[in-house]
C-alpha cells in the first residue's frame, strides 16, 4: 500500500493505492460526506486481486478544497478523476466504482466523451445519473397515478438537497450531519464507526461538500445526450435505501445497453455494513469483463437488467 498526491490544477489530490501494479486496476470513488477511508474493508479484500486506487475527493480528506467554493461542477471532477488515472500510470482501462456521489461521477465517466475508452466497466452504487433521473421522473409521471406516487416518494426522501443547497441553512445542516454522522451509521446503517470512517475531517468535509449539490443541482444535464453507454454496469441497489427508491436506482434500464442489476439487503452505506458482499460481487463483475466466466449470480444479475417498459394511461 502506498499513499501518493495527484495534482489536478489547483488541486492536490490525496491517492491511496493497494495490490500489485501488475493487476486490473479498480478505481474506488466515494460520496458526500465521506472520505476515501469509507471503502477500507471493501478495498482491503479487493487488493489480493485488484490494483486498487482509491482517493478524497475535491475538499474531502486531506485532498485540497477549491479558491472557488462552488468549483465542484461535475467537469471540475472528471477533471479530477483523469489526474489520477494518469497520475498512478493507469495505461489500461480501469474498472470504475462509485458510491452516492461517486457514483454520479462515474455515470458522467462512462456516458461523456472526456474519458472515453479509458473506463472498461461502472459500478453504481446509491447513485444515478441525472439524465437516467429526468427520463425516469418523466416517464412516471405520465405512466398514471402509480408513477406520480413514485416521483412524490422520492421528492420526500430527497428534501434533504434543498436544504444543503440553501446559503447559511446549508452550512447549519453540515455541521447537524457531522455530529450525528456517526449515531447514524450505529442505528440506521449498521455500520459501527472505527478509526478512520467518520473521519476526524468530518466537519470540513461535510461544509466543504455543499459545493456539490450548489455548483450541479441547479443545472440542466446539459447536451451530453440521452444517458446511452454500451460499457458494461453493474447496479447495485441497497434495497434499504433511505435516500433513493428503488425504482429511481433503476432509471438506468433503457439507456444502458448492458446492465446487470443486484439487490442488497442493506441501505445506502452497503459498503460499510456488508464490505464482504460488495467486494464479491465487484471481483465477479470485473473478473467476468476482463474475459472471465458468467457466474450464475452475474447471469441473474444480467437479466434483472433488462429494460422495463411503463405502460401511459
Amino acid at each position: 500500500m502506498r499513499d501518493q498526491r495527484v495534482r489536478s490544477g489547483e488541486i492536490g489530490l490525496a491517492v491511496r493505492v493497494r495490490g500489485e501494479e501488475n493487476r486490473p486496476t479498480v478505481v474506488l470513488v466515494h460520496g458526500y460526506p465521506d472520505t476515501s477511508a469509507m471503502w477500507d474493508e471493501v478495498a482491503g479484500r479487493l487488493a489480493g486481486r485488484f490494483r486498487v486506487v482509491a482517493y478524497d475527493v475535491r475538499g474531502a480528506g486531506t485532498s485540497s478544497s477549491p479558491s472557488d467554493p462552488l468549483d465542484y461542477r461535475l467537469d471540475a471532477l472528471m477533471g479530477d478523476l483523469e489526474a489520477v488515472l494518469d497520475g498512478v500510470g493507469a495505461d489500461e482501462p480501469v474498472h470504475l466504482v462509485g458510491h452516492d456521489w461517486g457514483s454520479v461521477q462515474g455515470w458522467e465517466a462512462v456516458i461523456g466523451d472526456r474519458l472515453r475508452g479509458r473506463i472498461a466497466s461502472f459500478t453504481s452504487i446509491s447513485g444515478p445519473d441525472r439524465r437516467h433521473m429526468a427520463r425516469w421522473a418523466r416517464a412516471a409521471v405520465r405512466s398514471g397515478p402509480r408513477g406520480v406516487a413514485e416521483v412524490l416518494g422520492q421528492a420526500v426522501r430527497s428534501v434533504y438537497m434543498p436544504v444543503l443547497m440553501a446559503p447559511r441553512v446549508g452550512e447549519v445542516a453540515a455541521r447537524v450531519l457531522a455530529v450525528g454522522f456517526g449515531r447514524v451509521m450505529r442505528l440506521r446503517e449498521g455500520a459501527e464507526p472505527r478509526p478512520g470512517h467518520p473521519a476526524d475531517t468530518l466537519a470540513a468535509d461535510a461544509r466543504n461538500g455543499l459545493g456539490l449539490y450548489r455548483a450541479n443541482m441547479r443545472r440542466r444535464p446539459g447536451t451530453a445526450g440521452d444517458g446511452r453507454t454500451d460499457i458494461p454496469v453493474q447496479l447495485i441497489v441497497p434495497v434499504k435505501d433511505r435516500y433513493g427508491s428503488q425504482s429511481l436506482l433503476l432509471s438506468a434500464r433503457g439507456p444502458v445497453s448492458r446492465l446487470y442489476v443486484r439487490r442488497a439487503p442493506a441501505g445506502h452505506w452497503v459498503a460499510r455494513s456488508h464490505p464482504e458482499l460488495i467486494a464479491r460481487w465487484i471481483s465477479e463483475f470485473v473478473e467476468h469483463i476482463d474475459g472471465g466466466p458468467e457466474t450464475p449470480g452475474l447471469a441473474h444479475a444480467r437479466a434483472a437488467g433488462a429494460p422495463v417498459e411503463r405502460r401511459h394511461r
